[in-house]
């Protein structure tokens, strides 16, 4: 009997534990950098938050959201809206301070990406789709591969991932295996440039579906998607965003908008830090909803914390923010650079913030074997610090490339001459978008290539070619 009682006595405290944790929910929301609650956030339509995800094979690692867009459909005009986030965005994490939007996924799974969306659109987000990007190479492969007009050469090589890019100019039918080389290059665009080529694969593939022949294929797409998407919409709801998208593409082409912004560069990481009143207003319009004085107010609040948060990072007090993303990144890239200078011991303009404030590099000119100070101390990240080999056949012209380097605020090392090539190319030593960035800006005419070399002495190396003038 006294058991009995016991029992009854703990169903009733816990009881009116959920009872006071709900209320405490309902009248006490937990609030955003907006100061809106999570029920305030705009929910005009079905939205659908979408991620690819790049998982790895080392243990523990659960890896990034290496695509993210946000989906609007309206299901009483059966119509849809489509939003691109940067992975590299810039927000508050809960629990875990400023960082990157893509890594979310690594610290709490689809479950803390969704609230980190939710909180940096001010949207309420209903359901979500997973894309394995494992099953990427597969998934091309099983429709026949894609024609995808290629915009410019590509080419990057990354030891640390495992990949080459290799991809030349021009209208040219991919496989899986050379379609994920065109959706991963990396340039001096940086994620914008990477979300761009995204929407031209998307297209390709639509067009691939959509075609006649597209019948022929069927089992096994059916198989492949099986294997690689997770979701919690219904079957139906799938078929109705389908068609949406049918009618959208076949109308106005498959019309994707991206959060506003600007590239920073934050102690050598970049970022995309989003404009929050225009983006605001940007989603305001996507869900057919007025922009009332309140949400005004609150974008303009959340946009004030942004730049609060980016005036902390210029002054050098930036530890609880940027802490431990920077720390993350930094050990990642010291961590490559013992593996690859183990593996290969003989391997011979956007806003930029540095929390610690250094000196800029001063323009010289050094002999082969002689490295400059500061590329002792951050060598494969320095993109000031350039090795240029005369490949041109002109004895006149390594001199005259050098001058021009040093004019343009470059510390060049002579790497003395090669063997004559055609095409003055620029070799980034790091997929570090500062680094790419900058080489970009080289004085005269070339094709900018990656190849990750952490045993580097340098940010780049330049290969003077015959066409050099």
């Amino acid at each position: 009997m006294k058991g009995i009682l016991q029992a009854k006595i703990l169903v009733a405290v816990a009881a009116v534990c959920a009872v006071i944790y709900m209320l405490a929910g309902y009248f006490f929301p937990e609030k955003g950098l907006d100061n809106l609650a999570p029920s305030d956030r705009l929910n005009l339509k079905k939205n659908i938050v979408v991620l690819g995800v790049d998982e790895r094979a080392e243990e523990h690692d659960v890896g990034r959201s290496d695509t993210l867009f946000v989906v609007m459909f309206d299901t009483q005009k059966k119509s849809v809206s489509l939003l691109s986030v940067p992975r590299d965005t810039r927000v508050r994490i809960k629990g875990h301070g400023w960082d990157k939007i893509n890594h979310a996924y690594a610290y709490g799974g689809r479950e803390l990406t969704q609230k980190t969306v939710e909180e940096l659109l001010g949207l309420h987000i209903n359901n979500y789709v997973m894309v394995d990007f494992k099953g990427f190479t597969g998934l091309v492969d099983a429709i026949g591969g894609v024609d995808i007009d290629v915009e410019k050469d590509m080419y990057y090589h990354d030891t640390w991932d495992g990949f080459t890019v290799d991809l030349k100019k021009g209208k040219q039918h991919l496989d899986g295996k050379t379609a994920i080389q065109y959706v991963r290059y990396r340039d001096e665009e940086g994620d914008i440039g990477r979300i761009r080529r995204q929407q031209h694969f998307m297209m390709a593939v639509y067009e691939r579906i959509s075609s006649a022949n597209m019948l022929l294929h069927v089992p096994g797409l059916a198989k492949q998607l099986s294997s690689m998407v997770k979701t919690d919409l219904p079957l139906s709801d799938l078929v109705d965003i389908g068609r949406a998208l049918h009618a959208m593409v076949k109308t106005q082409g498959l019309a994707m908008a991206t959060v506003p912004g600007e590239p920073v560069y934050i102690d050598d990481i970049s970022y995309w830090v989003p404009d929050i009143t225009d983006l605001r207003e940007q989603i305001a319009k996507m869900q057919g909803a007025a922009m009332t004085e309140r949400y005004k107010s609150a974008a303009e609040l959340m946009e004030k914390e942004y730049n609060a948060a980016l005036e902390k990072v210029e002054k050098g007090d930036d530890s609880d923010e940027n802490k431990e993303a920077v720390k993350q990144e930094k050990d990642a890239d010291k961590e490559q650079a013992a593996q690859e200078a183990k593996q290969d011991k003989d391997k011979p303009a956007v806003k930029k913030i540095n929390s610690k404030k250094t000196p800029k590099a001063k323009t010289a000119v050094l002999q082969e074997g002689e490295q400059p100070a500061e590329a002792k101390k951050t060598a494969p990240r320095n993109g000031n610090v350039v090795r240029l080999v005369n490949c041109s056949g002109s004895k006149t012209a390594g001199a005259d490339a050098i001058s021009r380097l040093q004019n343009a605020g470059f510390t060049v090392i002579n790497g003395g001459s090669g063997e004559l090539i055609a095409q003055t190319t620029v070799i980034s030593t790091t997929n570090n978008g500062a680094v790419i960035g900058r080489l970009s800006q080289v004085p005269f005419a070339h094709k900018l290539r990656v190849s990750r070399d952490g045993a580097a002495d340098c940010g780049g190396v330049i290969m003077l070619g015959a066409d050099y003038k």
